[in-house]
């Protein structure tokens, strides 16, 4: 056990990548700093959600750790987005205070389409960053082919962004989308027109107990697809 440090100086936040879901795929110097942080801060949607990024590392946990949920809201409002980030930063700022550490985690890896960098940049302190598997890296994994060979290309997206998703396509090479629950009736008609269903395929809740993967993805099923998803459309 590593005694917790007391002084007048704020501690180290971590952003810790806890990878896509599985216990099994959390890096071992990960493990070290959620072992010996004194406070262990997490995303959830509303008050007294589950956490999955919690649930990852929980049976890792010492008894005497203490737990820190931050408000996260699914919402596109910037203004909404914005305060909660100030709001959980202040609170990362305050559980710091005497020279506590605390790790914040993150589904993935922290500094990639994670909140983490929003807190990271308003945290009046010393920031490290311990990097996770992302979820595409799991997908591959999961169904053994490659995300990229030789010169081809592979785009990442969000499903918000119709724009970004056609020069994707247009690139020729793998394309990965990630939030795909966002994905607009303009973006699945991009999807359909290019005949992109045919290559595609997503995976629901990577390493978790619920883990689904869908070898052939058609546009219903795209349209349907939960916030832990994956998509991804093999090169032509």
């Amino acid at each position: 056990m590593v005694a917790e440090k007391v002084n007048n100086e704020n501690g180290i936040l971590y952003g810790v990548g806890v990878g896509p879901g599985d216990p099994e795929l959390v890096t071992l110097k990960a493990l070290r700093i959620i072992r010996n942080v004194a406070i262990i801060a997490f995303p959830v949607r509303r008050r007294g959600a589950r956490s999955r990024a919690l649930e990852t590392v929980r049976i890792h946990l010492r008894p005497e750790t203490t737990l820190l949920p931050l408000l996260m809201p699914m919402t596109k409002n910037r203004d909404s987005l914005a305060q909660a980030h100030e709001q959980a930063a202040a609170s990362l700022a305050e559980a710091a205070r005497g020279g506590r550490d605390v790790a914040y985690l993150s589904l993935g890896d922290p500094l990639f389409y994670s909140t983490f960098g929003y807190l990271a940049e308003r945290f009046p302190g010393k920031v490290e960053v311990i990097s996770g598997i992302a979820a595409m890296n799991a997908f591959a994994a999961a169904i053994g082919l490659p995300l990229a060979s030789g010169d081809s290309p592979t785009a990442v997206v969000t499903g918000g962004s119709s724009r970004s998703l056609k020069k994707a396509l247009e690139m020729g090479g793998s394309v990965i989308i990630m939030k795909p629950r966002s994905l607009s009736e303009e973006a699945l008609g991009l999807l359909e027109s290019d005949g992109a269903f045919g290559r595609a395929s997503a995976a629901i809740e990577l390493g978790g107990p619920s883990e689904q993967i869908i070898e052939q993805l058609d546009r219903k099923a795209a349209a349907n697809l939960p916030y832990f998803s994956i998509i991804w459309i093999k090169q032509p």
